[in-house]
Formats: C-alpha cells, structure tokens, sequence
C-alpha cells in the first residue's frame, strides 16, 4: 500500500523524486492526491514522518553523534576508526554518508507530508497541529545536519515532478535562521501531548538552536533567547526522578522526557526494527549461551569518563552495570533473590586508591555458593594505561545498562532493544541554559542550574548534596567554566546521543580529545585532526557523493579538501 512507500522511497540525499515509481507501483488504484487527501490516508504518511526518527537514530546515528569524543575509547576490533581518532575521515566515509542520507529522506518524507496538509476530513485545530508537529520534525532534522555539517542545504519542497539536481548550500546564517524560523512558527500551533512533538520539545530545541548559534556566529543576544526558551522549556519543573527509576525499564516516556524515537514490542515485527542502543556501550559478554545482552563492542566508555565520577555520586552505579549474574536481566527481574543467584562477573571500584587482595577477600565473604565456575573480576585502576591493558578481553569493563531492554532479553541480536531512545529531557534543558549563562559570562547562574540537576533525589550515595567536580562559579574563563559544565554533562549524559555536538559548539572538541581521548592522544591531536588542506576538522565532511550528484557548487568542509 502506498502509506508505506515514502518511508523508503524519498530520493537518494533528497536529489531525486519518486512521484514516476509511485505512479508505476500504484496497485491499489489511487492516487497520491486521494489517498493522502483522506484522514486515513494523512495519518499513514504522518505516522512514516515520525517512523523516520527510527531509521535515523535507531541503527547508524551513534558514530556521527558520539565518536570521536573525549569519554569514548576505541573498541578491541577499532572499527570505524575514522570516525573515533580523525585520522582516516574522509568525504567519502560511509557512516558520514548513511546519516546524512538518512536525515535529508527524512526531510523529503516530510515535505511530502507538509504538501498535502490541506486535508478536508479533519477539524482546522488538527490539520494546524500536524502542521506545526511537521514544521518542527523538518527544522529539528535541518538542525541536525547544522550540529554536524554546519551551513547546509536547505530542502523545503517536496519531489515529487522529477529529480531536483541543483541545491545550493546556504550559508550557516541562512541555515540557522530557517531552523529557528520554522521551529518558531511552528510553536503556538503544537499540543501538549507527551507522546508526539509539543511545546515543551520545541521550546527545548529553540533554546539549543539559539545556543548553538550564540557560539557558532558569535552572536551574545542569542544566548539570552537560549535562556528565554529553555526557561520556557522547564516550566517550573524540578529534577525529581531518581536516576536508577528515570532510566527504568518500566518508566519510560517519564515526565523528564521532551522527545524520544518511540519503540514498543508489539509493533516491532522482526528483532532487526529494533535499536541497538542497549548494546553499544561497553565490551562483548560472549555469546548467546551465556544469555547476556549482545554488545556490539562499538563505544567503550573510557577510562576518563569512570574517573569523572566521585564516590559519593549513585549515578555511577545506576549508570554501569557493576555485578552481572547468572544471566545479565536477572539484575532486572525483582521476584529473584540477589544473593542466591551466581555471579558471573564483577567489577569493584574503590576511591582514591587500587582495589587490593584483601578488599577482594573482604567482598567475598558471604557470598562463597554463588561465585560461578566461570567467575571473572576487573577491578577500576587508576593508570589509565593499566585499566585500558584488557580492553580487548570480553567483560573486561563495566557496561552501560541505563538503556537495557529487559523485555527482549530472549534475541540475541544487535537491534533487539525495543526501549525508548530519549533525544531531549529536561535535564539536558537546564544544561542549555546553564551554558548559555556561561556564553554570558554570569558562571554562578550556570553553576546554579547545573545544581539543580545535581539535587536529584538519591544522586549523593550519603544523602547530602552531591557537588560539581569542578566550580563553575569560580572559574577564571569561560574556558573553564565549560569545563566544569562538560565533565559534569559527561556524567549526566553518559550514552546519550549529545556529546559531539556539544563538544562541537563549544569549540572544545579538539581541546578535549587531546586532554582525555587516549586513542587520539596516541596518534598526536594536531595530527588526528588536521586535514589534507592543513584546515581542521571541526565538521564531518560533506559526503562526495552529495557533492557529485548535485549541480549546484557545494564547497567542502575545511579539513577534507
């Protein structure tokens, strides 16, 4: 049926149109012009505009978002190399290309939705709010590529007469304004409900738009409006989930939610329209006899971003998985008695100083019958060079279970998560606005705000106040004040698919990577990220083959000319 044909057929990078093979494919006798003129037929093509958020972040998405960072090592099998440490980032990277693809036939889905909005079957109040929650879609993904590309073309018209083969690239401040543009325009007309695009998710991609653009045009008024809707944003909330029950299995799209690519089992037809995002984090655990979660190895969290925790920080145990029992979802599973189960694996951590043989036989006692035959146990050190010498050994290091798919524990599979991917909660809003106050130079209000997230109920293992690592309000700079904002970010957002656009706005990428990051540090920072033209790469590459297929100029990004 047609409703599904604009999911996959949109164009190759949004250059090409697909109206003749729908013309052709028509088995059901209907037209374009019927079908999605119906309400049945709108809500199909509204319900592909949304599906698109799963092909984007479901799958690829974590390399261009996370990779090359300063809290992610390379894994055992350094795949996508070029993405992790610089060095082999050219035009012509697959990865680069699939999210760039994936992004722009999200953006032609969406103009297809957007033209044919004129829908007689429904109130004038809805037709406006699909609008506006389409409007929005097509800005966010236009945001996207801005995060990662910078000035890019801007695709508002649907193909749908023949291939559109010249699509100049705008300038970044013609980029940010149409974004901007648009998620305003789009924001009086949005709901409230929780479960679509609304107000509160557009307010909080206002605000980072504004942010983004305050730091990338030098522009300090922006800040202000970044502070402007990310207060909007907030709304008088207060961070009040603890972090162990926000990131429960059984508590998603919580109040802390802005906007998530939604998964649910039932309409998961086959363990490949999953995402994988449960097992991307951390090292391999074997196979499927040991029926623990499939990790594909690709993101360790490195040694850096375990030392970034203090002791007294519970998110550190609610964001690793410390103890793995007989099977890793029994940690999951509360009808279970914890000290009958076997322990598989461990990982101790002791403050300050290396776990020694005694604190080993002090854990032990007690616990004798369930130490399993295969039994393994990495504890922390504090050498990085000494904690990284096993990385390549399965289970060698904790890994993150903040996403854990309990319900699909059965398919051992890279996609088998069927959890919520959250791309913006409101914890993250109050980092915008807590690093807009730094764009302003008024670091107490930044420390303020990030102390607010702090103050989450059970995040100090004492029951006292946990503190920022580093003073924000003191700091000297803003250099440094966002560097106390960026380690506590990494704290807070472990996993989350934010890193490399923050560290990219700020213009501490490359500082950070070569502070932290032992894979580029290894290589040598000035050599991982200058390019062939002697430029920096402080942007992924525009793919060659948007390049070539597209009539008009379109320069390249420095550093991959």
């Amino acid at each position: 049926m047609k409703k599904t044909i604009y999911a996959w057929c949109v164009g190759a990078l949004a250059l090409s149109g697909c109206a003749k093979f729908l013309e052709e494919d028509n088995r059901g006798g209907i037209t374009n012009e019927e079908f999605y003129r119906t309400e049945a037929g709108y809500t199909s093509i509204m319900n592909t505009s949304y599906a698109t958020l799963r092909t984007t972040f479901g799958v690829e998405a974590p390399w261009v978002l996370l990779g090359g960072t300063d809290i992610y090592q390379m894994n055992r099998e350094q795949a996508n190399r070029a993405l992790m440490e610089y060095t082999q980032l050219f035009a012509d990277n697959g990865d680069v290309l699939t999210f760039y693809t994936n992004c722009y036939q999200a953006i032609q889905n969406i103009n297809v939705a957007i033209f044919y909005n004129d829908i007689a079957e429904v109130s004038e109040e809805q037709r406006q709010t699909w609008l506006a929650e389409l409007r929005f879609l097509r800005a966010f993904y236009h945001f996207t590529l801005i995060e990662q590309f910078g000035a890019i073309v801007i695709n508002d018209e649907p193909t749908l007469e023949g291939p559109r083969l010249s699509l100049p690239r705008t300038s970044l401040a013609e980029s940010f304004d149409f974004v901007i543009r648009e998620m305003e325009a789009a924001l009086p007309n949005l709901g409230d409900n929780r479960a679509r695009v609304n107000k509160a998710t557009a307010n909080h991609y206002l605000a980072k738009a504004y942010l983004t653009r305050a730091w990338d045009l030098n522009q300090r008024v922006d800040f202000t409006k970044a502070q402007e809707y990310a207060e909007a944003a907030i709304d008088g909330y207060t961070i009040s989930i603890p972090y162990e029950q926000l990131w429960s299995p059984t508590n998603e799209m919580n109040d802390e939610v802005l906007f998530a690519v939604q998964y649910d089992g039932g309409s998961i037809g086959d363990v490949s329209e999953g995402n994988n995002q449960q097992g991307l984090f951390g090292p391999y655990l074997g196979g499927a006899e040991l029926n623990h979660k499939y990790m594909t190895s690709a993101l360790i969290p490195a040694w850096n971003l375990h030392n970034f925790y203090e002791e007294n920080d519970a998110r550190y145990d609610a964001t690793f998985m410390l103890t793995i029992y007989d099977q890793y979802f029994d940690y999951y599973d509360g009808n279970k008695d914890k000290t009958e189960i076997p322990i598989r694996a461990y990982y101790p951590r002791v403050w300050e100083r290396e776990y020694t043989r005694a604190d080993s036989l002090a854990w032990v006692q007690g616990k004798e019958d369930q130490i399993a035959s295969n039994f393994r146990y990495y504890p922390f050190k504090y050498d990085e060079q000494a904690y990284r010498a096993a990385y390549q050994i399965d289970m060698s290091t904790p890994v993150i279970k903040k996403f854990d798919s309990p319900s699909t524990r059965q398919i051992f599979n890279t996609h088998a998560s069927v959890r919520d991917i959250v791309l913006a909660r409101k914890a993250e809003t109050f980092f915008l606005y807590a690093e807009a106050s730094i764009g302003l130079n008024d670091f107490p209000t930044a420390e303020q705000f990030v102390q607010k997230v702090l103050d989450r109920p059970g995040n100090a293992k004492d029951g006292g106040t946990l503190t920022l690592s580093e003073s924000i309000a003191n700091a000297s700079s803003q250099s440094e004040a966002l560097d106390g904002l960026l380690i506590e970010s990494a704290k807070e957002f472990a996993g989350e698919y934010l890193r490399w656009a923050e560290l990219r706005r700020t213009g501490k990428l490359k500082e950070l990577c070569g502070r932290y990051n032992y894979d580029i540090r290894r290589v040598g920072v000035d050599q991982a990220f200058r390019g062939q033209d002697g430029q920096d790469k402080i942007y992924r590459p525009i793919p060659q083959a948007a390049i070539d297929i597209n009539e008009a100029e379109i320069p390249q990004n420095p550093g991959y000319n």
